[in-house]
């Protein structure tokens, strides 16, 4: 797995990781991004999700810097 995992890349300082993100959706959408119980999804895919996510998250009144908390299932 460290193998697998293993590019060294370097990333612009200035850059926030999810202009990275959309980034890597824009220039492949149709690749893999995340993995789990046997299930896929694209970077397009999480990339749509997120943003329909953000954008409810707006209508809720969030506004950028305020901290979301977030509670998951452990995978």
């Amino acid at each position: 797995l460290v193998d697998f995992n293993a590019p060294q890349t370097d990333f612009p300082q200035e850059a926030l990781i999810h202009e990275l993100f959309e980034q890597q959706a824009m220039l492949a959408p149709d690749a893999i991004a995340v993995v789990c119980a046997g299930q896929s999804l694209s970077y397009g895919e999480l990339n749509r999700r997120a943003n329909r996510l953000a954008h409810h998250l707006l209508t809720l009144g969030v506004q950028p810097d305020d901290r979301v908390a977030i509670c998951v299932e452990r995978s």
